[in-house]
C-alpha cells in the first residue's frame, strides 16, 4: 500500500501565535501558502510505522464498555475510545469565556470525550496588579462555595453537544485545603468524570490517597519527563510507588514524556494495564527530544493503540500535540485523528 509523505515545517510556539500578523487577503499567510499550497493534507505515514505494522489481522475485538467508553461515542472506532486533551487548542485561551468555542471544536473534530482543565470551569482571581496571595484565597473561598448546579450546568453543555467529560484536570498543591481538595473532587464528580487528575509528585499523591474514595472517583497520576525530580512522576518505578499509595490512583500515561525519558511505554502497559485510565497520546523523540508530529517521532502510537484494541483494556486515548504547526489547532487534530484511525483500520 502507498502512502503519500506529507513534510512540514518546524515553527516555534511563538510563531503560531503570531500568525495573524502577516496574513494575506484570504487569512492565509505568505509563508503558509508556501509551505501548504498543492499539498495533500494527510499526517505523515513514515515507512517506521505503516511498513513494520502493515496489513492488521482481520478481526478485531470490541472495546468492553465501561468507564463511559462505548461505540455510542462519536469518537469511539475499532475497538478504541478517543478523546482530547484541549491543550491542543494553543490559540484558544482556557477560561470560561471561551469554553463555548472550545465544545464547537470538538465537535468539529468528531471528538466524544474530553479531559476537561479546571481553568474552562472556574473564573480568574490572578492577573495584571493582581495581588497573588489575595487571588489564591479567592479561588478556594470560590471553590468551596460554588453550588451544585453551577458544575450541572456545565455539565449540560457538554452532554448537549454528545461529548462526555472523562476526567476533570486539576493541579493540586500544598496551597489547596482539605476542603478545597473535596470541593473539586466533588465539582468533578457533578461534572460526570470518571476522576481527577493533575501534574504533581509523590509528596501530594501521598496527601491525596483518602480524597478519591470520598467521591467514588480515581485520581490520576500524570508523568513528565524531568528525571532529575525525585517527587515526579517520570519513570515505571516512580508510577509503581506512586500506584501503590491507594488503590484509587491510576495512571494517566503521558506517551510523549515517557518516550522522552527513554521509558517502555508498551511494556508498562503489558505489566500495568489494570492501573492505568487512559493515555495522553503524542509523539515525541527520545532523549528529551522535541515533540513531533504523529508518526515522525519514537513513541510507539500504532503498538499502543493496538494493544489497547487487541486485549479490550478499558485505557482512553486522549489525542494531544505541542508541535509547531502552520495549520490551525483545529486541523491537526483532525490529521492526528485520521492517523490513528489509520492505525486501527
Amino acid at each position: 500500500m502507498a502512502h503519500l509523505r506529507h513534510h512540514r515545517a518546524r515553527v516555534p510556539r511563538c510563531a503560531r501565535k503570531c500568525r495573524g500578523a502577516n496574513q494575506s487577503a484570504n487569512g492565509v499567510s505568505e509563508a503558509d501558502s508556501q509551505f501548504l499550497s498543492g499539498r495533500e493534507k494527510i499526517m505523515n505515514t513514515t515507512r517506521r510505522d505503516f511498513s513494520k505494522f502493515a496489513l492488521a489481522a482481520a478481526g478485531f475485538h470490541s472495546l468492553a464498555k465501561a468507564q463511559t467508553a462505548g461505540k455510542s461515542n462519536r469518537s469511539y472506532f475499532n475497538g478504541v475510545q478517543f478523546g482530547l486533551q484541549p491543550f491542543c487548542y494553543h490559540d484558544l485561551a482556557m477560561n470560561t469565556q471561551n469554553r463555548p468555542e472550545l465544545v464547537r471544536r470538538l465537535v468539529q473534530n468528531g471528538m466524544g470525550m474530553v479531559e476537561l482543565h479546571a481553568t474552562w470551569c472556574e473564573p480568574r482571581f490572578d492577573g495584571p496588579g493582581a495581588n497573588a496571595e489575595q487571588a489564591r484565597e479567592k479561588l478556594r473561598s470560590w471553590r468551596t462555595a460554588a453550588r451544585p448546579e453551577y458544575y450541572r450546568n456545565i455539565r449540560r453543555e457538554f452532554d448537549d453537544a454528545g461529548i462526555t467529560i472523562f476526567t476533570y484536570y486539576v493541579n493540586i498543591s500544598d496551597a489547596d485545603s482539605d476542603a478545597e481538595i473535596d470541593a473539586t473532587y466533588e465539582a468533578a464528580k457533578i461534572l460526570g468524570a470518571k476522576g481527577c487528575v493533575g501534574s504533581y509528585g509523590l509528596n501530594i499523591a501521598h496527601r491525596l490517597a483518602p480524597f478519591p474514595a470520598r467521591h467514588g472517583l480515581f485520581a490520576g497520576l500524570h508523568n513528565h519527563d524531568n528525571l532529575s525530580d525525585p517527587d515526579a512522576f517520570n519513570t515505571e518505578e516512580s508510577f509503581v510507588k506512586g500506584l501503590s499509595l491507594s488503590p484509587d490512583f491510576k495512571a494517566t500515561l503521558d506517551v510523549r514524556h515517557f518516550t522522552a525519558a527513554n521509558g517502555d511505554c508498551i511494556g508498562f502497559l503489558e505489566r500495568h494495564h489494570d492501573r492505568v485510565s487512559s493515555v495522553h497520546l503524542g509523539d515525541r523523540r527520545k532523549n528529551n527530544g522535541r515533540s513531533t508530529p504523529f508518526g515522525e517521532g519514537d513513541a510507539p502510537i500504532i503498538e499502543i493503540l493496538r494493544l489497547i484494541r487487541d486485549n479490550q483494556w478499558p485505557i482512553m486515548a486522549l489525542l494531544e500535540f505541542e508541535h509547531g504547526t502552520l495549520r490551525t489547532e483545529v486541523e491537526e487534530v483532525r490529521l492526528m485523528f485520521e492517523y490513528c484511525k489509520r492505525a486501527l483500520a
